[in-house]
C-alpha cells in the first residue's frame, strides 16, 4: 500500500483535494472517472482510503473463500 500526503484546499468555499496525477495512473484511473472514499482502520487509527471500488474486502471474507474452496475453483466449462 502507498501512502501520499494531500492537502485539503479551499474550491468555491468547499474543501477539495488534488490527487496527483502519478495516483491516479496507478490506480487505472482518469479525469471523470469514480473514486471513493472509504473509512478503515489500521490499528487503531483511522484512516480514508481512497479505491476504485465502492468496498474493500473483507480479510475474512478472503479466508472464507479459501476454505470453501471457491478462490481455486476452475471456470465452468
Amino acid at each position: 500500500m502507498k501512502s501520499v500526503q494531500v492537502v485539503i484546499e479551499d474550491w468555491d468555499g468547499d474543501g477539495a483535494i488534488r490527487i496527483p496525477d502519478e495516483v491516479l495512473q496507478e490506480l487505472g484511473v482518469d479525469v471523470g472517472d469514480s473514486l471513493y472514499l472509504i473509512e478503515e482502520y489500521v490499528g487503531s487509527a483511522r484512516c480514508i482510503v481512497l479505491s476504485n471500488s465502492p468496498q474493500i474486502p473483507d480479510r475474512i471474507d478472503e479466508l472464507v473463500s479459501m476454505w470453501d474452496g471457491s478462490a481455486s475453483k476452475p471456470p465452468a466449462k
